[in-house]
């Protein structure tokens, strides 16, 4: 019988049942193992949404309200007069003296077009309608990108949704919030714009009221008090803008409504 130097204690714990225990924790071991590395797995193979509930929402875009000084009226036109016609000479035999020709003038270049949010020879009404026009077609182009359900408000709205109004304002000489006169004599050089999102399942709250007093001037609209009990923001931007100007409101502005869209996505939802 073979006699080993191996201490007492080695040789306990190579005993039959020391080494049965050891083998059943390493099998528990690598059970757990191999669960983790399975459900990672799964996790990295599991699909994706492709559309978030918060980006299914109804998203609608209305044009904001910007107000313009009327047209002046046209003047009669002023009756030309015309002189006396000369007496007709005699005829005579000297042959009449033929002017040289004279070449005919080049038609003129047309003009280029206007730039897509102002024009200095439109009218007011006219600038005012291209710059509205211009931000709701670029709200709705970065909101598309973002992936949203976005389209221009109309005469039929769905029952769910989200509405995004706005009005052009500015202050007056006391600091009341008047509604802008585009085209006016109003000695800002600013707009204020407030943008509001609303919730189409309560359709009737306003974005502003008028207020009970409107003291007369012709450089302003109306003043108005705005709607404190909404999602409001307040913008500034110069009164003739460029694009580049009206796409930094305009992602301002999504990105106002993606926030309070996944702060209360089941609001806006049903």
């Amino acid at each position: 019988m073979l006699e080993t130097d191996l201490p007492e204690e080695s040789l306990m714990f190579f005993s039959p049942s020391r080494h049965g225990k050891f083998t059943w924790a390493i099998r528990i071991l690598v059970f757990f193992v191999l669960t983790s590395a399975f459900g990672i797995a799964l996790s990295i193979a599991q699909p994706q949404a492709t559309e978030s509930p918060v980006q299914s929402i109804p998203i609608l875009v209305t044009d904001f309200e910007l107000f313009s000084v009327p047209a002046a009226a046209t003047p009669p036109a002023t009756p030309i007069a015309t002189p006396p016609a000369a007496p007709i000479a005699p005829p005579s035999a000297t042959p009449p003296v033929t002017s040289p020709a004279i070449p005919a003038a080049a038609p003129s270049k047309q003009k280029p077009p206007l730039p897509l949010v102002n024009g200095d020879t439109d009218l007011p009404s006219i600038q005012a309608r291209r710059l509205t026009d211009f931000f709701a077609t670029t709200l709705l182009q970065i909101l598309r990108n973002k992936g949203y359900n976005a389209t221009r408000a109309s005469g039929q709205n769905p029952s769910n949704g989200a509405v995004i109004r706005g009005v052009f304002a500015e202050p007056d000489a006391k600091n009341r919030i008047r509604r802008s006169l585009f085209g006016g004599t109003s000695a800002n050089s600013r707009f204020f714009l407030y943008v509001g999102i609303f919730n189409l399942a309560r359709p009737d709250q306003p974005l502003y009221q008028l207020a009970s007093e409107q003291p007369v001037n012709a450089q302003y609209g109306p003043v108005i008090m705005l709607n404190n009990y909404i999602p409001l923001a307040k913008y500034e931007l110069d009164k003739n803008p460029s694009e580049e100007d009206v796409r930094k409101i305009c992602a301002q502005i999504a990105a106002s409504l993606t926030s309070l869209l996944a702060a209360n996505p089941s609001a806006f939802s049903q």
